[in-house]
């Protein structure tokens, strides 16, 4: 099994909202070895400064503890990759960040968690909803 993860996902986790204990449980399972996990490092980038604006401390610490679950970072250097982000987000109202999300799960055939899935509808990924 290998999972995507989107930024507003690893929010519901990291700031206890609903939701996150089923993000919790994925995390887990990668650090368990049982899935890999994928992060692509725009959507990391967005985590990071959305926890930065709260508290810059507490943005370094949830950095490094999303690292100890083991997920694998995803550049954007890969020209597959990027296309295909600019390709989903021409087709699709939704944001850039969500478009890179996408794309990570599409070019390395992975599951995609999500916080909401209503904003990925007719995207061709496998969703895991959390909410």
């Amino acid at each position: 099994m290998r999972i995507a993860f989107d930024t507003e996902a690893l929010l519901a986790f990291y700031l206890g909202e609903q939701g996150g204990e089923r993000v919790k449980a994925y995390l887990e399972k990668i650090q368990d070895g049982e899935a890999e996990g994928l992060l692509n490092i725009i959507n990391l980038t967005e985590l990071y400064y959305i926890l930065h604006r709260k508290d810059p401390a507490v943005a370094e610490d949830k950095e490094a503890n999303l690292r100890s679950y083991g997920l694998k970072i995803v550049t954007v250097t890969d020209d597959k990759l990027w296309k295909e982000a600019g390709v989903i987000k021409a087709k699709h109202a939704i944001a850039l960040v969500d478009a890179f999300a996408v794309a990570t799960a599409k070019v390395k055939t992975a599951q995609l968690v999500t916080g909401r899935d209503k904003e990925f509808k007719g995207i061709d990924v496998e969703i895991i909803g959390i909410r």
